[in-house]
């Protein structure tokens, strides 16, 4: 019989199994968590709905000097990963996390989450962060390639950890206020080239780029080295077909992560439904994006149950 992990895999490189996997994620608080405590809301979660794969939520923050809350100075970034070969408290308590996860879950995917090293700095800092790179671009050169160079050893060891799979969450390519206004030539300067370092670092495991955003473009990202794409394609392109056709990626998706809050569990079905036609059923069913931690249990419970329904 085919494990949880074996359907992951066996999708992600665009083979049928016996039906496509299917995860679903949400963030559960835990910035300030052990690494047990984090592990154990993550182990709950997913056995409660049976997800073929385990979406490891990354809410520790990019550790960052004691006192600075935030960037006023440019010469403050220079305290800010200083050390590009030093190991981050926080991917040290992530690797914990992972650690307990694989060893409790060993027929189950991992995929670890890993925002861009651009997003990992506003994340820790605030969005301002990125007025400071655009009114400096070789001070976002030398920020942003520190922070990757720990995130590109990261990916490195997560083989080590036995994860199985990369989802990197890409920040900068759409034209909502999650990309802070950045035009393409920037995203193309200082965003695009540390991603792909990332990512490049991750092999050979299955990776994921995330497209975050409304109205995005995808050719932004065409030639990251990735093999799946997630992305909201009821705000974004590309349509599941294209990103098939045209790009090679695997699509990820299935459930809009803003409308399904409040949906009954017949709309998932014909949410779902649709995007397994779309792809032939050579997809990993999944939300779009991180889902409401509010949501309701129902939806979560049709999302899982989406998987076993037979394509007409």
């Amino acid at each position: 019989m085919i494990t949880r992990r074996e359907r992951f895999l066996s999708a992600a490189s665009g083979q049928q199994a016996d039906r496509p996997p299917v995860g679903g994620w949400i963030h559960h608080g835990s910035s300030f968590w052990a690494p047990e405590q984090v592990a154990e809301a993550h182990l709950r979660f997913i056995r409660h709905y049976d997800w073929d794969y385990i979406k490891v939520m990354d809410d520790f923050r990019l550790e960052i000097p004691a006192g600075l809350t935030e960037i006023t100075d440019p010469a403050q970034f220079e305290l800010i990963s200083p050390d590009p070969e030093a190991v981050p408290a926080n991917l040290v308590k992530q690797s914990e996390v992972l650690r307990i996860i694989r060893a409790e879950e060993p027929d189950r995917a991992i995929i670890e989450t890993i925002f861009s090293p651009n997003q990992t700095l506003v994340r820790a800092l605030g969005d301002r962060v990125v007025d400071f790179f655009r009114a400096d671009p070789q001070l976002a050169h030398r920020t942003i390639s520190r922070v990757a160079a720990q995130l590109s050893a990261w990916a490195v060891q997560l083989g080590k950890l036995e994860v199985d799979a990369v989802f990197l969450a890409v920040n900068g390519a759409s034209k909502d206020p999650t990309s802070w206004g950045l035009s393409p030539e920037e995203f193309c300067d200082w965003i695009a080239p540390y991603d792909k370092q990332v990512l490049e670092a991750a092999a050979p495991l299955v990776r994921i780029a995330h497209l975050h955003g409304m109205e995005a473009d995808p050719e932004l990202i065409r030639d990251y080295p990735v093999e799946v794409l997630s992305w909201s394609d009821k705000d974004s392109a590309p349509t599941i077909a294209t990103a098939k056709s045209d790009f090679g990626w695997i699509p990820m998706l299935g459930l809009d992560e803003v409308t399904s809050l409040y949906w009954t569990p017949s709309q998932v079905f014909e949410q779902v439904l649709d995007a397994r036609r779309q792809a032939d059923d050579q997809l990993i069913i999944a939300p779009n994006c991180t889902l409401h931690s509010d949501g309701s249990p129902l939806v979560l419970e049709a999302l899982r149950a989406s998987a076993d329904l037979v394509l007409d």
